[in-house]
């Protein structure tokens, strides 16, 4: 074996559990053994810690991360926040549009985050505005991590031919993936319109859809299934995205298995953004209220790939956010019911390798020939990286240390004290 440039020692591996060395050499992993691996030019110790492949972030808005001051959304609805947000998105300047995003990657790179989705709002009024934005955010963070740009018409396209123009050209300036929002149109014929149009868009630049999909509480929209039933026809199954459906929440059984069966037949990948949709949805309900999100157990066991995303960063959409797919997972565990040891892990790996087979990332994982894009993540299982999400004590991005952190505790007792808390 040729000169390692790193090794990462005493480590767990994040699949088994079991003790575990990791060389790295020219940005790719050339070893993965328990122990006596050869010295190197530099040394991690994870001191007992998990080695994971790096994170996904899959569904986010850069553009309006952030937007917080002077910005309100007085009912806290969605429909509220596209209207605040409708106000000055064309108008935002290109600096503080980089400068906020920056935070959010800065953020998310530091909670072990390798891969990155952003819509894009297409619209009218904005035009390729935020585009250009989140162009120059691509620019600024093209060695720190990957980010895939999704021109995303949220007001609608079907019957706009001055958006249907602007989606091409979003994609010939340097969009890589079709997004969309059929439950924007009129009807469920317009929405189907609204499909056939992203995958004429699609088809001619070989690109990847990932759509918002009935983002409501109405359960008259189902266009899930139309955007199932379109990939099928259209041979693009593994290549789509369906986002949010959080009318999942309010169909009946009956519609819910049905349109089910369609997304795993069409490989459609799931996400959802339970945390920011559990704040949003159901808010006129009287109780008992909705719970506003996908039906992630019942995707899950029908054998739908389902990831999480953050969505937004405190806006006028969503108050919180830490940019951490651990806190997003444990949220969207909590919101699923996913409490038995195999639904812990299922919530551990959907920003990890469900995520990754949303993105159709080739040698993801910690295994010989991947990628060195690596955290040393401070837990020892999948339980316990959900319920302290610790320090990512590393994160490698092609066998680069990006960033360290390592929280410090110093506990001060007197004796007295110690007695009384147990501890002698």
């Amino acid at each position: 074996m040729s000169a390692l440039d790193l090794v990462i020692r005493n480590a767990k591996l994040d699949t088994t559990g079991e003790a575990v060395e990791v060389g790295i050499k020219d940005g790719i992993i050339a070893a993965v053994s328990p122990t006596g691996l050869p010295p190197a030019a530099q040394e991690i110790d994870a001191a007992g810690c998990m080695v994971s492949p790096a994170f996904v972030e899959p569904h986010f808005h850069l553009e309006n991360a952030l937007l917080w001051e002077g910005v309100r959304n007085n009912s806290g609805t969605l429909k509220e926040a596209i209207e605040v947000y409708g106000k000055i998105k064309h108008e935002m300047p290109i600096d503080d549009i980089v400068s906020r995003a920056s935070v959010a990657l800065e953020t998310s790179i530091m909670h072990g985050v390798q891969w990155f989705r952003s819509h894009i709002d297409i619209d009218k009024k904005a035009q390729l505005h935020l585009l250009e934005g989140n162009l120059a955010v691509r620019e600024k963070f093209k060695d720190l991590i990957d980010i895939e740009l999704i021109a995303f018409p949220q007001m609608g396209m079907a019957t706009e031919s001055e958006i249907i123009d602007l989606m091409w050209q979003a994609m010939e300036k340097g969009a890589d993936v079709v997004g969309g929002m059929p439950h924007a149109e009129e009807n469920m014929d317009d929405a189907a319109r609204q499909i056939e149009i992203a995958f004429e868009i699609a088809k001619k630049h070989d690109a990847d859809i990932d759509m918002h999909v009935d983002e409501t509480d109405d359960p008259y929209w189902h266009s899930l299934e139309l955007l199932a039933d379109q990939t099928i026809e259209n041979g693009w199954e593994g290549r789509v995205t369906a986002g949010h459906c959080c009318a999942m929440s309010a169909w009946d059984d009956a519609l819910a298995e049905r349109v089910i069966e369609k997304v795993v037949k069409a490989r459609i990948n799931v996400i959802t953004m339970a945390p920011v949709n559990l704040m949003l949805e159901g808010r006129s309900d009287k109780h008992p209220k909705r719970r506003g999100i996908a039906r992630v157990k019942e995707l899950m066991e029908a054998g739908a790939n389902v990831t999480c995303g953050q969505d937004d960063l405190q806006n006028m959409f969503y108050s919180y956010g830490n940019m951490d797919p651990l806190e997003v997972a444990m949220i969207s565990a909590h919101a699923a019911h996913m409490s038995s040891p195999e639904e812990i892990q299922a919530a551990f790996d959907m920003p990890r390798y469900n995520a990754a087979k949303n993105f159709r990332l080739e040698n993801y994982g910690v295994h010989v020939g991947a990628e060195a894009n690596l955290v040393v993540l401070d837990a020892i299982s999948a339980v316990d990286a959900l319920r302290r999400r610790g320090d990512r004590r590393y994160v490698l991005r092609k066998g680069r240390v990006l960033t360290e952190t390592r929280t410090r505790v110093d506990l001060h007792f007197t004796t007295d004290e110690q007695q009384t808390n147990g501890m002698k």
